[in-house]
């Protein structure tokens, strides 16, 4: 009898081998640098998958063969580090000191945000004079609302603005823009190449110290309709015959190609950073790639990631299409301590859900 279990079993483990070593091969595919192995680049957009489906293994074999559930928990124990940068768990950070400074990114998706709208009721502005921020970074935010608002008195709470778009775009989505209640001492694009996206740096006098912030908004994924479409068809119905090869093959492409441009952009924003002589620095904003990528890995590599230390749960920030990934992160130099990091599900404005944290200088 227990070799007819065995012999039943045996197709099971094989399936439950490769999942296992799925999970493995997508938690590390960060490692490939995208202009070398594109497309295996990519396998940090299935690890969810991948995890998802050793832990119902794990609790299968645990029903039926606890000794079988081994497979899989190897292959997790593997993958702790990139298990809590997809979904980490802080109990002690939630409390933030006093003396600590409030930061917010958020993509407002500027076609819901226009000059006609610019006022008190919208809830864009609503949001934020709500937010409490001390420092809040926008992407996809038009110059001519921002104008229409400060004209009002709106946000009066943030004295200290900024805004530019990105090199040698004048689309309203590339826009981005800066708050503060604390003096900007200057801005600084940053060059990234051949791209409508950007980043901009800023100084920003707090107490005697210059903290340097970068406001990304890096290489979208450029899909259309036809594309997100696939997207979903692939999750909800990946057997069916009306999904076009075409269309996956161009969804693909598109995933491909700029992931290859935001690696080249990562590599410039952290080069920029690294020739940074203050203690105090911030790298937020929309990456536009999940926490398991090679964009991320790059500047985790000089950063530390607020959201795996102090955030808690996958901290999903788009909200669109069924590609539920946190892709907006705020990152900072060690001579910070994050607390408090979430990101916010209750503002359904934008395709983005805000992300904050508190953030307290260490002496």
């Amino acid at each position: 009898m227990k070799w007819i279990l065995r012999i039943l079993f045996l197709p099971i483990l094989v399936v439950n081998l490769a999942v296992a070593l799925m999970l493995i091969g997508c938690a590390y595919s960060p490692l490939l640098p995208p202009a070398t192995l594109p497309l295996l680049s990519l396998a940090g957009l299935a690890f969810p998958f991948a995890l998802a489906g050793n832990v119902l293994f794990i609790i299968a074999w645990l029903l039926v063969r606890r000794r079988y559930a081994w497979l899989s928990v190897i292959a997790c124990f593997l993958c702790l580090p990139q298990i809590r940068a997809f979904a980490p768990i802080n109990v002690g950070y939630q409390k933030a000191p006093a003396d600590a400074i409030k930061l917010m990114s958020y993509n407002i998706l500027g076609e819901n945000f226009t000059s006609s709208t610019a006022n008190r009721d919208n809830p864009i502005i609503t949001y934020l004079e709500g937010c409490s921020a001390d420092i809040i970074c926008l992407q996809e935010f038009p110059f001519a609302p921002l104008k229409n608002a400060k004209d009002k008195k709106l946000l009066a709470d943030y004295p200290y603005r900024s805004y530019n778009i990105s090199k040698d775009s004048q689309s309203a989505s590339n826009f981005l823009c800066c708050l503060s209640k604390y003096p900007i001492l200057s801005v600084e694009k940053l060059d990234l190449g051949n791209t409508s996206n950007g980043c901009t740096k800023y100084r920003i006098l707090h107490d005697i110290d210059t903290i340097v912030v970068y406001n990304c908004h890096l290489q979208s994924n450029g899909l259309d309709t036809n594309d997100k479409s696939a997207y979903e068809q692939l999750l909800s119905k990946p057997q069916k015959e009306k999904i076009k090869t075409d269309e996956t093959k161009t969804l693909v492409k598109k995933l491909r190609d700029a992931s290859v441009k935001r690696a080249e952009q990562a590599n410039i924003i952290l080069a920029d950073v690294c020739e940074e002589t203050t203690p105090y620095i911030i790298v937020c904003g929309d990456y536009n790639d999940s926490p398991i990528s090679y964009t991320r890995r790059q500047l985790t590599a000089k950063l530390d990631d607020a959201f795996i230390g102090s955030g808690n749960g996958p901290g999903i920030s788009y909200n669109r299409n069924k590609m539920y990934y946190r892709i907006d992160h705020i990152l900072h130099s060690s001579a910070l301590e994050s607390y408090a990091c979430k990101v916010d599900h209750t503002v359904k404005v934008s395709d983005h859900y805000p992300i904050s944290c508190y953030l307290e200088k260490r002496r």
